[in-house]
């Protein structure tokens, strides 16, 4: 059985360029249109796999074309679908991504059968769960259904907790390694904004997890781990694109515990996958191999 389980969102990706993103109530015309399959569990799967993570993937697609364009660009990619479920109720989820000259996005989905990944679609990938040495997860399916995939893990549990949204005290108890981003962490600790490194460790310290890794863009992250702090710097890159750039780095990370590197280790590694995901267009196929990753560690 796989080393690394991803439970998560799968979605078909619309993605616009444009010379700047839009203001409420503007209309601005694109450069270029593309369908791209997405989604964060899928991009995180797709991440750890090509990175060379032995990957199963558990998500919820609908019947129809774009569903079969997610099955087939992850079977493509060497993750196992076979609890990558059919939803005859929805359709596949949507993103509607505008991406601007300096490689920012904004995003808008639509789950679409991700909300259907219910209790009874977790039960029946068990043994996924079970045997995994990492179960990877994010919160664009229900949060019902990722706590009952945590309650089923028997290894290293990873959460981003993306998009947003509330959570108990007790999932959050559950879980071994947090990402969030910085909006992410003010949003789970009641803060509006941070004005400083020091104010994103006291917010990650006082969450209740054990290991809490916060990503910074393109300052990289900071690991707050059973009272220890570091932050690590991300390699300065050409972006083009950061669509995708945080499920990159959860996915190297989950691929990495896989593998039993200590946790320092991981997070500098991971930065770098991530920083190189931004030097190309789009999600998936911007997820560089663990030869791009080791290649950029010897020039640096």
């Amino acid at each position: 059985m796989e080393k690394i389980a991803v439970v998560g969102s799968a979605n078909l990706d619309l993605v616009v360029s444009v010379n700047h993103l839009p203001s409420p109530g503007e209309t601005i015309l694109g450069s270029s249109f593309d369908k791209i399959p997405g989604g964060k569990g899928a991009n995180q799967a797709v991440a750890a796999s090509k990175l060379g993570g032995q990957v199963s993937f558990i998500g919820c697609i609908g019947s129809d074309q774009e569903g079969k364009i997610i099955r087939e660009n992850l079977e493509n990619a060497n993750v196992d679908c076979e609890f990558l479920f059919s939803s005859s109720k929805m359709p596949t989820g949507i993103a509607m991504i505008g991406v601007d000259k300096d490689g920012n996005n904004s995003i808008i989905v639509n789950p679409g059968a991700n909300s259907d990944l219910s209790h009874e679609k977790i039960d029946k990938a068990s043994a996924a769960l079970e045997s995994a040495k990492v179960v990877l997860l994010q919160l664009e399916i229900p949060v019902s259904s990722v706590e009952a995939a945590i309650d089923r893990a028997k290894g290293i549990t990873i959460l981003n907790p993306a998009p947003s949204t509330n959570l108990s005290s007790g999932l959050l108890e559950k879980v071994d390694v947090l990402i969030p981003n910085q909006v992410e962490l003010a949003h789970l600790s009641n803060k509006k904004t941070f004005h400083d490194i020091d104010e994103v460790e006291d917010a990650a310290s006082g969450l209740g997890v054990e290991t809490v890794i916060t990503t910074l863009g393109s300052k990289g992250a900071l690991i707050v781990s059973n009272g220890v702090s570091e932050l690590v710097p991300s390699p300065a890159v050409e972006s083009v694109d950061t669509t995708g750039a945080g499920d990159s780095f959860c996915g190297s990370v989950a691929e990495l515990l896989s593998r039993g590197l200590d946790l320092s280790e991981t997070v500098k590694r991971s930065v770098v996958a991530a920083a190189l995901s931004t030097t190309k267009h789009g999600a998936q196929n911007s997820m560089p191999e663990i030869s791009e990753v080791d290649s950029f560690l010897k020039q640096i």
